[in-house]
């Protein structure tokens, strides 16, 4: 490699309103291995997801028990779910700030303990009269939830090479998944809307231990085992990034100023949080939309919810696998948008033709491609703004489905109970619509996989 051979490392020329970071590097510099221990950070990581997703729906699975048992509202109970959204939207800053500052390891061990906290004070909460307790629990595992959504951006450049990149994104953002359904399949199971309330009282009881228990052994698990970073990187992009950081240490608001400036991410964000609140949402309205064509649907809506978490899931890995190994990242963005696009409007047309086979088939279709769209945009949001961190580009962006998530359901909502449920699934292929265009007509900027390219040009030339 030649003395004035440099790897470039900016923002880009076309936009002004970001720093350029170039850095002259020897080959030596860029010493790289994946370690098989990554693995065992990513199966750690998804078990402290899972006790998180556990409480998401802790109570909105069983609305008509917990309003019963607690004497409370249905808009009481949905504040279980609300303080989710509102506490990641006040607390992502700081958290976003503590992850840089503190790194992988402490930031997941804050959030576990967190979370640890919050499911046992819900152990104390199983009395008629104390919804106040379950309530405060509910709201310390909302803090902990800044602390888990910007994690598996992060975790999967720390941790993986190149080419498994996107798929150990994909497991650990849909890692929460787990939890979300094994609460589907459990906690109906398990709590039943018994005449006595005393004998409603123990199944709530129940879960509070088992869930409680749980939290505790997963904290444990992430105190002994989990481990911040490799010793080497797993890539030369890694490896850039983290010399370009030790060259020139900033705080936390350059970059942050850096990434809101940067308008193919602001696309990006947009159209990742239409899309991922979609995915929230098509589960959400399940029950008006059953109700409203179906006749005796109460089996049938845990099995459509169950579905779309897990396909989603299932989607999304085998995508990001895809994009890992073809690195074809605009044909399959494009291709994700269009599907759920697609099988948007399918699956709306299943309800006006009152037919349950084909809700079941292009729903979860439909929650394959919009789970593979989410991961896929992740990526591409990282490229974007390479070689800015992790956690604040995830962070910012996961913010963008709390945002959307809000005026997506007031308004589905408010239309759904004036005009009827197909105008409300207009509503959403709308939303969907606008996401497509948007993920059309982006540019895509390859950035990391652009110094990767080089670093590896520039190791081979070095070699001969």
């Amino acid at each position: 490699m030649t003395p004035g051979e440099k790897i470039e490392l900016s923002q880009g020329v076309e936009d002004t309103a970001t720093e350029k970071y170039e850095k002259f590097l020897e080959p030596e510099t860029l010493e790289v291995k994946v370690f098989k221990r990554r693995w065992l950070q990513l199966f750690l990581f998804v078990l402290y997801s899972a006790s998180n997703g556990l409480q998401w729906l802790q109570y909105t699975i069983i609305t008509n028990i917990i309003c019963r048992y607690y004497n409370v509202s249905r808009i009481t109970v949905a504040l279980t779910t609300v303080v989710l959204m509102v506490s990641y939207m006040l607390l992502l800053v700081p958290t976003s700030y503590l992850i840089n500052r503190v790194g992988l390891r402490w930031t997941v061990l804050i959030g576990a303990t967190v979370t640890c906290l919050g499911s046992w004070i819900k152990v104390f909460s199983a009395a008629p009269d104390r919804f106040a307790v379950t309530l405060m629990g509910q709201c310390v595992v909302a803090v902990s939830q800044s602390f888990l959504c910007p994690v598996p951006g992060k975790l999967a450049a720390c941790w993986f090479g190149k080419d498994q990149v996107a798929m150990a994104t994909a497991i650990g953002y849909h890692g929460i998944c787990c939890g979300i359904f094994t609460c589907f399949l459990g906690i109906p199971l398990i709590v039943k809307n018994h005449e006595r309330l005393d004998d409603i009282g123990n199944d709530l009881s129940l879960v509070y231990w088992i869930v409680a228990i749980y939290c505790t052994v997963v904290l444990l698990a992430v105190f002994l085992l989990f481990q911040d970073e490799p010793p080497l990187p797993p890539s030369e992009s890694r490896a850039l990034q983290k010399i370009k950081r030790e060259a020139s240490p900033e705080g936390f608001l350059p970059p942050l100023k850096r990434v809101l400036g940067n308008r193919n991410y602001l696309v990006l964000w947009l159209a990742w949080g239409l899309d991922t609140t979609l995915l929230n949402t098509a589960a959400t309205f399940c029950n008006p939309f059953l109700v409203t064509r179906f006749k005796n649907v109460d089996a049938e809506l845990g099995k459509l919810e169950l579905l779309f978490s897990i396909m989603g899931l299932i989607g999304s890995v085998i995508v990001a696998s895809i994009l890992d190994k073809t690195k074809k990242f605009r044909i399959i963005f494009n291709a994700t948008s269009a599907m759920a696009l697609l099988w948007g409007i399918l699956y709306g047309l299943s309800f006006y033709l009152e037919n349950k086979v084909m809700v079941f088939i292009s729903g979860g279709i439909l929650a394959t491609s919009l789970g593979s769209y989410c991961v896929v945009a992740m990526e591409m949001c990282v490229e974007a703004t390479y070689p800015e961190s992790e956690a604040v580009v995830t962070g910012i962006l996961t913010m963008s489905s709390q945002i959307n998530g809000i005026w997506i359901v007031l308004v589905t909502s408010k239309v759904l109970e004036d005009y009827g449920d197909m105008a409300a699934h207009a509503i959403l292929c709308s939303a969907l619509a606008l996401a497509t265009l948007l993920t059309i007509f982006h540019k895509p900027e390859l950035r990391r996989q652009r110094v990767q390219k080089h670093a590896l040009r520039c190791k081979m030339n070095s070699a001969q």
